[in-house]
């Protein structure tokens, strides 16, 4: 198997896993923060789990974006619609994602009051989250006007 190949692989079912992880994280911090729970050990797994698996994405994303994709072809319009979303929304989108989870882990570490971590964790997440959905509904938008056009 080449490594575009396994990469994409990988790239393409994480993401499922960060999803699962990205509303588990949302529903706990969430939960924790309005309910006034302790930040309990599972609080901070859940998001060690979700960070891991958005740097594991990021690494990916950016090994096939700079290494082995057909992105990095220097003739390849930016015209192109296909293209311009790679190179520049989905990227930019999901780089900004993963630094806001890292900041909300980051922050809700250094907090400390369980509210506290509760709500940087919460508010930081949710923001990943909202940016992840635009991207995503920007992908499922370009593929529905790309399907009517094409067919």
């Amino acid at each position: 198997m080449e490594l575009h190949t396994l990469l994409n692989t990988v790239h393409s079912y994480n993401r499922y896993l960060i999803l699962i992880a990205l509303f588990w994280v949302l529903f706990r911090s969430w939960s924790g923060w309005m309910g006034k729970k302790h930040y309990v050990k599972a609080d901070n797994t859940a998001s060690l789990v979700l960070l891991i698996l958005a740097h594991t994405q990021l690494l990916t994303g950016l090994i096939q974006y700079f290494v082995t994709s057909a992105y990095t072809i220097g003739d390849m319009p930016i015209s192109d619609p296909w293209v311009r979303y790679f190179k520049m929304e989905h990227i930019s989108g999901m780089i900004l994602a993963v630094v806001l989870i890292q900041l909300g882990r980051t922050f809700s570490k250094k907090a400390h009051l369980h509210e506290h971590k509760h709500k940087k964790t919460a508010l930081y997440t949710t923001a990943a989250a909202v940016i992840i959905t635009a991207i995503l509904t920007m992908k499922g938008l370009f593929l529905g006007t790309l399907a009517s056009v094409t067919g």
